[in-house]
């Protein structure tokens, strides 16, 4: 018993004795080489200017699993991690690279093949479930975060094979980085965001001379919303779209009951009133669960060269069709 104590003893001055030299700001050699071993990590979801994963990082609802693999110098670690059923965000971190870059130029996106001129910059990254079948969603992102020259963030929107697998399952991440032979590879437990989530089937839009849409679902989770659309008929033109102008395919803003406003990060085609049957889009979400919401269809306006007409402050110019709205109770 006296042994314990006088063990228990030490390592409590062990303790406070790094605590006071910490606070005091001094750090020997030997214990700056031993703080090294315990890596501090930034929030990646909170640098970046996405209101919802900058939500769920304030929240408390992402997960840190804390993986770092080391290749050749280079250490790559994932530090961030959200799903909520329709979303699947992943923040990494890289070390070892004396370079702003974070990542490499891809040259086909279809076999993911980079630029391998400078050592230490990723590659895509590439996530599949434990059945080897790549995680599939409508839309993807991977980037760096501005401001973090060592971080970055992938996004994969619209999942369409992952709600099977129930709300904790574990994906395979593998990423390539230049002049390094072998591939990041890690494994990560995905746990789904706890709170309430509403899943809506409207069946309900509008219609505008031929044009009509429908909405057919609107999921909203805790960090995100998600709305699919079905469309058919000419998409609708302004007088101020004729002669030399044109009008883009048509996108859908939402609006709460206090007037908040979201978009899709849907981007526009360069051609002319292009006509999407099906759109499968993600949303942040409003400050609160509202109680309707409000889809506020409308295009923007090309020119004979196919430039986006803009306003002064660089926005471009939105052309709303107040007849097309449809507003859905939020239960």
């Amino acid at each position: 018993m006296k042994l314990l104590k006088k063990t228990l003893i030490a390592a409590s001055l062990a303790v406070f004795l790094v605590i006071g030299t910490i606070t005091a700001g001094f750090i020997s050699p030997a214990w700056a080489d031993t703080l090294k071993q315990f890596p501090v990590f930034s929030s990646v979801f909170e640098h970046t200017e996405n209101a919802g994963l900058k939500l769920a990082a304030e929240k408390g609802l992402t997960t840190s699993p804390n993986l770092s693999v080391t290749h050749d110098g280079v250490t790559l670690s994932i530090t961030e991690v959200l799903y909520d059923g329709t979303r699947l965000a992943i923040g990494f971190d890289r070390a070892g690279v004396m370079d702003e870059r974070v990542m490499a130029e891809i040259t086909n996106f279809y076999t993911h093949e980079f630029d391998q001129s400078t050592k230490g910059l990723l590659g895509l990254p590439v996530v599949t479930l434990p059945s080897g079948e790549p995680v599939s969603a409508g839309s993807s992102s991977t980037g760096g975060v501005y401001g973090q020259s060592n971080m970055i963030l992938l996004e994969l929107n619209e999942l369409r094979n992952t709600a099977a697998l129930g709300d904790e399952f574990q994906v395979n991440i593998r990423v390539p980085v230049a002049q390094i032979a072998e591939p990041f590879e890690f494994q990560v437990t995905v746990n789904k965001v706890e709170g309430r989530s509403i899943n809506l089937k409207p069946d309900q839009g509008a219609s505008k001379g031929s044009f009509h849409y429908k909405v057919k679902s609107l999921d909203i989770t805790p960090v995100t919303m998600r709305m699919i659309i079905t469309s058919e008929g000419e998409v609708p033109v302004s007088a101020e779209q004729t002669g030399e102008y044109a009008p883009t395919s048509v996108f859908y803003e939402l609006v709460d009951d206090l007037g908040n406003v979201t978009n899709s990060q849907m981007g526009y085609v360069k051609a002319k009133a292009v006509q999407h049957p099906i759109l499968d889009n993600s949303y942040n979400i409003f400050p609160r669960v509202p109680k309707t919401i409000t889809v506020r269809p409308y295009t923007c306006t090309l020119d004979s060269e196919l430039n986006l007409l803009e306003d002064v402050n660089g926005e471009r110019i939105k052309t709303y069709y107040k007849e097309l709205e449809t507003t859905i109770v939020i239960p």
